[in-house]
């Protein structure tokens, strides 16, 4: 149990990191599409090393979802600046996603509406 619980911490953080890498290397300068590349082969390693585990909840979901689609960004036909604008907006989506829970608070909506 702790082990398998141990290895689910592992993945998230690693899946994670993979996506604060990749916001903070396209925010700090004008990449090509070689960099690209070789920053994306870089940073998907360490992902490829641990092993894949069951994620229940939607944002989650949505992280690993972002880390397999991204981790062949490099193979599209788009244009580094093309690339940069769907990787930023799609982060963007994920961190309001995790966010989300602490906007919903369901027993306070409740009073506000009865009175």
């Amino acid at each position: 149990m702790k082990k398998e619980k141990l290895l689910r911490v592992k993945y998230i953080r690693e899946l994670e990191r993979f996506v604060n890498r990749i916001v903070d290397f396209f925010n700090k300068n004008e990449p090509t599409k070689n960099e690209i590349t070789l920053f994306i082969d870089k940073i998907f390693k360490p992902l490829e090393s641990i092993e894949k585990t069951y994620l229940s909840s939607e944002y989650l979901k949505a992280l690993e979802k972002f880390v397999e689609k991204n981790a062949n960004i490099a193979k599209s036909e788009k244009t580094p600046e093309e690339l940069k604008e769907d990787v930023l907006k799609e982060a963007n989506l994920l961190r309001k996603l995790k966010r989300k829970k602490s906007f919903n608070k369901e027993k306070h909506k409740k009073d506000w509406q009865e009175a």
